[in-house]
């Protein structure tokens, strides 16, 4: 007895009954073997895809050139793949808004806005025209810049066709890259 009289506490001891054992082998054994099917399954779905379309993956063998490593040299990396690959990779791919500068030429009706802009592509100017509503008017845009300094410079250019154009600060397509000559 303690000294409140009282007798002691008795732990008790949890004793899994076989029933809960068993159930919990077999949550374990599936959670394994579904974890064991996905990693096989991945393996194979380049094959898979290319089954479906009908055709058979390309294989080139590694010729002596690729295997001599030249540190002078620059590598050569060529990737061949299917055009239905290519195309399906092409139509999933998405470019994340890019912010940038456009230089505003119009701001009216939408009707006048459609005059202006047939205009504007009449003068045959280089440079890509949005139209943008800022309701309850239309306005009309021109480039995608990346920086203040260049829209600058092209703003120069287009005060000739437009005085009153201005740059503006606006989410822009992302830049096409060319590959350069060597």
């Amino acid at each position: 007895m303690n000294r409140l009289g009282s007798r002691p506490r008795q732990r008790t001891i949890f004793a899994p009954n076989a029933m809960t054992v068993m159930k919990l082998k077999f949550f374990l054994s599936l959670l394994i073997f579904s974890f064991s099917i996905s990693g096989f399954s991945q393996n194979d779905s380049l094959k898979t895809v290319l089954g479906k379309l009908g055709k058979q993956p390309i294989e080139t063998p590694v010729s002596k050139e690729t295997t001599q490593q030249n540190p002078n040299v620059p590598g050569k990396v060529d990737i061949i793949a299917d055009t239905a690959i290519v195309n399906l990779d092409k139509s999933t791919r998405r470019f994340k808004e890019t912010k940038g500068y456009r230089i505003q030429i119009f701001l009216g009706s939408v009707d006048h806005a459609k005059v202006e802009r047939n205009k504007y592509l009449s003068l045959g100017l280089p440079y890509s025209i949005y139209s943008k509503q800022i309701v309850p008017e239309q306005a009309l845009q021109i480039g995608d810049f990346i920086n203040r300094m260049e829209m600058e410079k092209h703003l120069k250019v287009i005060e000739k066709y437009y005085p009153k154009a201005f740059g503006v600060v606006s989410f822009i397509e992302p830049p096409k890259f060319v590959a350069g000559k060597k």
